[in-house]
């Protein structure tokens, strides 16, 4: 098992993270159209997207304690940060593209959890938005009926 191997599932992460970018900002923009058959194909995209990425990390874990394993490092956590910081001396040139690699993933991790703090926002406010056109039909005296959750 060499570094390259664990390269290779890394981009192939960073494409599966593109992905779910996607997905995510189709559900934000779906939820401002008012696109319910929109919403779904993207949540359905979404799930699809999560399966592969939760597979793929199960192969970055695996490769990382392979490696460390054949380079006899003693990793208490299966991390890549890990693996850089104990195997540095090891990985030559490839130690360049491993840690290209990996703040490209850390960002892209980074960007998704932004756009799921955004899509909380939009769906709170698209909540509140049918709540007040629930209380405006409704009337006043229906508060409790408008109060549950929507």
């Amino acid at each position: 098992m060499n570094a390259q191997v664990l390269i290779t599932s890394l981009k192939a992460q960073e494409v599966n993270l593109d992905l779910l970018i996607e997905a995510l900002e189709e559900q934000k923009y779906a939820i401002l159209r008012n696109d319910f058959i929109a919403l779904e194909e993207a949540i359905i995209n979404e799930q699809k997207i999560l399966k592969n990425i939760s597979r793929e990390e199960t192969s970055i874990l695996r490769f990382i304690k392979d490696i460390g394993q054949q380079l006899s490092l003693d990793l208490k956590v299966y991390s890549i940060n890990n693996l850089i910081l104990y195997g540095r001396s090891y990985f030559g040139k490839e130690l360049y593209e491993l840690e290209k690699v990996r703040a490209s993933v850390r960002a892209k991790v980074s960007k998704t959890a932004n756009i799921n703090i955004q899509l909380k926002d939009v769906i709170d406010f698209s909540r509140n938005l049918m709540k007040e056109t629930m209380m405006i039909i409704a009337g006043q005296n229906k508060h409790a009926l408008v109060n549950r959750r929507v």
